[in-house]
């Protein structure tokens, strides 16, 4: 009779996947998210990076859209802030280095989705560049600069055997 010993362990991947977006006039790109792919086990943080290049933005959202819905707001940041925090999801941001930061801790296969970073600033007609939006369908205001990541999280089971 053969006796089988099984374990399994689940691990997360999260695979995100860089898409290109907004350009300005001078080709040179206004918001910039990373990482291109990242692997995590469920329970641990992850993170997603975004620079960006304008001093003038001074608001910054993150947006999550599951397939097949449209993007629901996640969390913001303000300038005057250096971090917000909202249960599993913390913003923190760096003006003097230009970037902010997306931390999910506890990271869940239902973190599947595609992450928005948007950064807008505040200005009077005439002052600011108009952009395209990103993605149709999803409204902004023409100030408004975004970038998205793909994130997909998987649940692999491994199972080992033995005779």
């Amino acid at each position: 009779m053969d006796k089988m010993l099984g374990a399994s362990f689940l691990i997360l991947c999260l695979q995100v996947n860089w898409v290109t977006g907004q350009k300005e006039k001078s080709d040179q790109e206004q918001v910039k998210q990373s990482p291109r792919s990242l692997t995590v086990q469920e329970g641990e943080i992850s993170i997603l990076n975004c620079s960006y290049e304008k001093s003038a933005f001074d608001y910054f959202q993150w947006y999550r859209q599951y397939p097949g819905k449209g993007p629901a707001f996640l969390i913001a940041i303000r300038s005057v802030v250096n971090e917000m925090k909202d249960g599993r999801f913390t913003v923190v941001l760096s003006t003097s280095a230009k970037q902010l930061s997306l931390h999910i801790a506890a990271s869940q296969p239902g973190d599947s989705a595609t992450y928005f970073c948007a950064a807008s600033a505040q200005c009077s007609p005439g002052t600011c560049s108009l952009y395209p939006n990103l993605q149709p369908g999803l409204q902004t205001h023409p100030e408004v600069q975004m970038k998205y990541t793909h994130i997909h999280v998987c649940a692999k089971k491994v199972l080992i055997e033995e005779n």
